[in-house]
């Protein structure tokens, strides 16, 4: 299976080699690439979502930040979407994280819920792959 996302969600951790753990043992997300900085502990990483897609994120990087603060650790959102929400539910919540939105049903028909992760980013996780043109 090849896996070229176009758009990659970007993220900023405090303890990135920490998020890597949480983030592949707790969701599922697989490591793809982690390159150590010079001046801090993860450089850049990409994590795979086996859905398709990933997230790209690193180790805050502070003033030196490309994005001039926007996104720093605790302010990222994402939407990941999979077949089974019930499933990471049951893990995000066994993980103690903290629930945002209550699993339920959508107007427009995705199973969601909400969360925050260990340093503060939200997560939304829905079965909706977008509306299909066409």
């Amino acid at each position: 299976m090849t896996n070229n996302p176009g758009t990659w969600p970007t993220l900023s951790y405090r303890d990135a080699p920490a998020a890597i753990g949480y983030l592949t043992g707790v969701l599922g997300f697989t490591e793809s690439v982690v390159y150590p900085g010079e001046d801090r502990a993860v450089s850049h990483a990409e994590l795979l979502w086996p859905e398709g897609g990933g997230i790209m994120f690193g180790s805050d990087a502070g003033e030196k930040s490309w994005s001039g603060g926007a996104g720093g650790p605790g302010q990222g959102t994402v939407y990941l979407v999979t077949t089974d929400v019930a499933a990471l539910h049951t893990r995000v919540q066994e993980a103690g994280w903290t629930i945002s939105r209550p699993f339920a049903q959508t107007d427009y028909g995705s199973a969601e819920f909400g969360f925050h992760d260990p340093e503060g980013n939200a997560w939304s996780i829905g079965d909706y792959r977008g509306h299909q043109a066409g």
